[in-house]
């Protein structure tokens, strides 16, 4: 780099260096509401140094000839500003920051303000949420079989931004954090995965869904019934696929009936999915939205020739 530090700040009209988060854009970024000067060492590293702000977010691009220019993070990364060596960008609010969790969380502190937050979400409770965490959850299901990225990306946030919101209110209760909910996961991913982070071996499926039983055993002992925790409020076939799921991983598989009972078809039907890797409420989803759109398209045809 041709500029020194003090030169950069010098011939960019900033304050001293005290007064800056300073980065490197080959490094991990920082997250900070100031002002940004990140030192470019390769264009190649931008797309990491710049992922906390959004696309339309400002920036001034010095080059080394010290020409400073104003862009905006989309038009760097769409190649404009070739040859930068150190980014200015602007202040930024903390609810606009990207991919950070300060950015969803300063929203949602926004919104759970008791003075000048959002009336209907300081009126939520745990359980007055419970339909709306069941239909954003049937959201991402429906995104993800339509095959459409983008769609599937906004339900996931909305699925979030459930989470975030009840972990709010257990803050504001003095229960837990959205902190807490992220370690717990954090720990128990490791702790159940002791083939990648420990000195143990499994590999196939198979072998690392029973070792997950395994030790889900052993970090609740008090469970009576390796079918304790699956939710009573699961679909039908998903809960029987679960349910069978949990009793074969421990010993206890089921063999087809053979049964003329309706129940015991459909389990048999469901046992069918499970030996097969297939999903029986999914299945039977797909299924039902064929039906459906061929009686939509014969409905359309009468009309048409009516």
């Amino acid at each position: 780099m041709l500029q020194t530090l003090p030169r950069i700040i010098e011939l960019a009209g900033l304050e001293d260096e005290a007064t800056l988060t300073i980065a490197r854009a080959s490094a991990e970024p920082p997250v900070t509401t100031g002002t940004m000067l990140v030192l470019v060492d390769d264009n190649a590293n931008l797309p990491n140094a710049l992922r906390h702000y959004p696309s339309d977010h400002g920036l001034r691009a010095m080059d080394q000839t010290a020409r400073v220019r104003r862009s905006t993070v989309a038009d760097l990364l769409n190649g404009e500003c070739q040859g930068a060596t150190a980014l200015i960008l602007d202040p930024i609010e903390l609810s606009d920051i990207r991919d950070a969790p300060d950015g969803v969380r300063g929203v949602m502190d926004r919104l759970r303000d008791p003075v000048d937050g959002c009336p209907w979400d300081n009126a939520q409770t745990h359980e007055s949420l419970r339909p709306h965490l069941l239909e954003e959850t049937y959201e991402v299901l429906e995104a993800i079989a339509s095959g459409d990225p983008a769609e599937l990306c906004e339900e996931l946030g909305d699925l979030m931004m459930q989470v975030v919101l009840h972990a709010k209110l257990a803050e504001q209760a003095g229960d837990f954090t959205l902190d807490d909910v992220s370690e717990s996961i954090r720990a128990k991913l490791v702790r159940r995965h002791p083939h990648v982070f420990g000195d143990a071996t499994a590999n196939t499926p198979k072998l690392v869904e029973g070792a997950w039983e395994r030790l889900k055993a052993r970090e609740r002992p008090n469970r009576e019934s390796v079918l304790d925790g699956v939710p009573n409020t699961l679909p039908a076939l998903a809960r029987a696929q679960s349910i069978l799921g949990r009793a074969e991983r421990n010993g206890f598989a089921r063999e087809a009936q053979g049964s003329s009972e309706l129940g015991q078809r459909l389990l048999d039907l469901v046992q069918e999915a499970r030996d097969a890797d297939t999903s029986a409420e999914d299945a039977l989803r797909d299924a039902l939205a064929a039906f459906e759109r061929g009686v939509r398209q014969q409905e359309a045809q009468q009309r048409a020739e009516a």
